[in-house]
């Protein structure tokens, strides 16, 4: 190993206080107060690493208050350091963590608060996809062939199953509020989303949720529709359908693929 791997090594090591300061000294010239030196530098590491963490999960800040929020954000730090100095991606693995520190609590709805936020914060910096619906390409397919049609939905688009009720403490903390728990656990299912004033959360039925989830993952209309949970009504669905191309949420239809002849 190179002597500026090691020392990058040393020193995340002790920023993240997996190690003491003297591990450092092996690396750098006699003289100076190493721990005052260190303790500068740990400091910066970990406000930064909270406040980039409180940007991304205003809500579950508002719910911990500032110095729960702080310890815990210092615990998962040390747990998932930040892979580059690009801050944003600190806070994909939160919402796993708060739910193997929380389950059982009282608080284990932080966990899905968390998932919420995190699906907040892709959606405002999804790209914005260069695909637009046509009509026409769902005009132009035999209406025998239409379950073959398969849709695409915009970048943004989040999809969420909650096990707790999250939306409302969201919403709360938009308005300048801060929520009440949910008082027992309930499933919520979410479509999250960038719109052209910002990203909306649009609360779905179970039927709506499955269609979609079924979409997004590539399936054909009639796989879709057929899906566990989905039982749309042939009129219901195509109700929806023109809803969710309306509203940007589906953005590209793709017509089916045309059997290929044998070759020689």
């Amino acid at each position: 190993m190179s002597a500026l791997r090691e020392l990058q090594r040393d020193f995340v090591a002790v920023m993240l206080r997996r190690a003491e300061p003297v591990t450092l000294a092996r690396h750098l010239l006699p003289g100076g107060d190493l721990v005052r030196r260190i303790g500068v530098y740990r400091v910066n590491a970990r406000e930064n690493f909270a406040v980039a963490l409180e940007a991304a999960f205003p809500a579950l800040a508002g719910q911990l208050g500032t110095a729960d929020f702080r310890r815990m954000a210092w615990s998962y730090q040390r747990r998932h350091p930040s892979p580059s100095g690009n801050l944003f991606e600190t806070g994909r693995a939160l919402p796993a963590f708060l739910a193997d520190a929380l389950a059982g609590t009282g608080e284990a709805w932080l966990a899905d608060l968390a998932r919420l936020e995190w699906a907040v914060q892709e959606a405002m910096t999804a790209a914005d996809g260069d695909q637009r619906f046509d009509p026409a390409v769902v005009a132009v397919v035999p209406p025998e062939s239409r379950g073959q049609l398969r849709f695409a939905l915009h970048p943004s688009a989040r999809l969420l199953a909650l096990g707790f009720p999250c939306f409302d403490a969201w919403r709360a903390h938009q308005q300048g509020s801060r929520a009440v728990a949910p008082a027992t656990a309930q499933s919520e299912r979410l479509l999250v989303r960038r719109a052209s004033d910002g990203v909306e959360l649009h609360r779905l039925s179970r039927g709506d949720f499955a269609c979609l989830e079924a979409l997004a993952g590539g399936a054909t209309l009639e796989q879709a529709l057929d899906a566990p949970g989905a039982g749309a009504a042939a009129e219901a669905a195509a109700r929806a359908l023109a809803g969710w191309a309306a509203d940007g949420i589906l953005v590209a239809a793709h017509g089916p693929v045309a059997a290929r002849g044998p070759t020689h």
